[in-house]
């Protein structure tokens, strides 16, 4: 078998009512591929899906019915990985035509980071755009520096999982996904890779799901383990920005992580923390709101799940 020059992982659990379509993105972007499917025993059909799209995928399927976490089947998935290079694909997100391609011509303009990001979709249940998930970093193609990166997304994590691809050795050597970080692995694991700097591009050539039953959602409802998730990839990372930046994005970090909080109790019908968020903007000050909302993309963030929230209230 040829070295493949991507690989896929894909952690599974129960993703029957989306598995079809997140599999179904990849046909025909699969040349020089492969992709491993770490199924956390499944008890609805997503085993079935995953064999019968062996017919046409360049699957390999890995049964690991103990563990905890969608942290641990990938870390186990980049074990077995068999390429340097790595993108993860979750069940109820999809690739846009294209993407592989987008992401072999971004890995050979620019060989010398770690990690390369684009722009993603967000999409309900039906698969209908909603809106869009964006780190702020320009309509161009382009290199940015480790601190241009990291005072970025330090603030908020704005990168959609399915729009990464970073190199294995780098994922390795930062010991994987930290699988304590249930919510903020995948922010916690940017950050560390941006360390040779970031390639971007604005094409949104995946699609990330937002629905009620995520693990995000669903997890949030304890908020004390919420705030703790945002808290640690913060303070893991601010000591790397130089001192002159530090202050302002530890405020502006910690804004949006009182933001994050109000806004999971409200989801879960609870009031907590959302006078801390006021009280945080309000010490911010008005000459630093306009560079908070740009960094947080908290309004592009927020508006489709307002609508999909008024979408099932009617």
């Amino acid at each position: 078998m040829t070295q493949p020059w991507l690989t896929v992982i894909m952690p599974i659990y129960n993703g029957g009512d989306t598995l079809d379509a997140a599999l179904s993105s990849l046909d025909g972007q699969c040349e020089g591929l492969e992709i491993v499917a770490v199924n956390q025993g499944s008890t609805d059909n997503s085993h079935e899906l995953l064999e019968a799209a062996r017919s046409r995928l360049p699957i390999r399927i890995i049964d690991n019915p103990d563990a905890k976490s969608w942290t641990e089947n990938t870390n186990l998935g980049l074990r077995e990985a068999a390429s340097s290079l790595i993108t993860m694909l979750h069940q109820d997100d999809i690739w846009s035509p294209g993407r592989a391609a987008l992401l072999k011509e971004m890995s050979s303009r620019y060989p010398n980071v770690d990690i390369w990001v684009h722009g993603a979709n967000l999409i309900d249940l039906k698969g209908n755009t909603v809106g869009h998930m964006c780190p702020p970093f320009g309509g161009a193609q382009r290199v940015l520096s480790f601190e241009e990166a990291l005072s970025y997304l330090i603030v908020q994590n704005t990168v959609a999982l399915p729009a990464v691809m970073f190199r294995r050795a780098a994922a390795m050597r930062n010991g994987g996904l930290d699988e304590d970080l249930w919510y903020t692995a995948d922010w916690d694991l940017w950050l560390s890779l941006a360390q040779n700097g970031l390639a971007w591009d604005p094409t949104c050539a995946a699609s990330f799901r937002i629905h009620a039953a995520s693990q995000t959602m669903t997890g949030s409802r304890d908020l004390q383990s919420f705030k703790r998730q945002l808290k640690i990839p913060m303070e893991r990372h601010l000591v790397h920005l130089p001192d002159d930046l530090r202050k302002i994005a530890r405020k502006r970090a910690d804004t949006a992580n009182a933001f994050n909080i109000c806004l999971a109790s409200l989801h879960h019908r609870r009031l907590r923390g959302c006078g801390s968020a006021l009280k945080a903007i309000i010490s911010l000050g008005p000459l630093e709101w306009r560079e908070f909302l740009t960094r947080s993309q908290i309004v592009n963030r927020l508006v489709p799940r307002l609508k999909l929230a008024l979408k099932r209230g009617t």
